[in-house]
């Protein structure tokens, strides 16, 4: 084996096991609307917000979109990813990545899930007003005002809860 091949597979094993130790994850948020064009939001940690968790689960992407949603009493269709945004936190080493889905309400009653104090049905102008993130309120906005477009962006969020979009948005489809 030539020299050259040697060390880069040891250099790309190496890296890859750095990589592998980081803690980098992806999270999905759901966006979920009705037949009135208003919007799921949950109330965790004392703050309104697009629900979403960690995907964290050996499941697929649709399976963990219905899980999701179940969580939250209601069955939705109609899933479609909206958005894929790389998030750089300033006390995280790696990357997170955040998938931003949409879908319809197909049925069921909300309920509260464990880790949240309420729930509701909000329009986007009053999901705006109480959503407390300038990053989310940016992407809901965007999403839900162009709806059949999947949207990227690249966000640097500091300990002191700083937003920088570090590259604005633009499309991947």
């Amino acid at each position: 084996m030539n020299t050259k091949r040697t060390l880069f597979l040891l250099l790309f094993f190496c890296s890859s096991s750095l990589f592998a130790q980081q803690d980098n994850y992806t999270f999905f948020k759901l966006i979920v609307s009705n037949a009135d064009n208003k919007i799921m939001l949950v109330k965790w940690g004392g703050s309104w917000e697009i629900p979403g968790t960690r995907y964290n689960i050996p499941s697929s992407v649709a399976a963990f979109v219905d899980t999701l949603a179940l969580e939250h009493g209601i069955t939705v269709h109609q899933k479609k990813l909206s958005g894929l945004f790389t998030f750089k936190y300033d006390n995280r080493p790696a990357l997170t990545i955040m998938q931003y889905y949409t879908a319809q309400y197909n049925s069921g009653k909300l309920k509260v899930p464990e880790s949240c104090e309420d729930i509701g049905w909000f329009t986007v102008k009053e999901a705006m007003a109480i959503i407390p993130y300038p990053e989310m309120k940016r992407i809901v906005e965007k999403i839900t005002g162009n709806p059949k477009k999947l949207w990227g962006a690249a966000v640097k969020k500091s300990g002191n809860n700083e937003v920088d979009f570090t590259e604005d948005f633009y499309e991947l489809n």
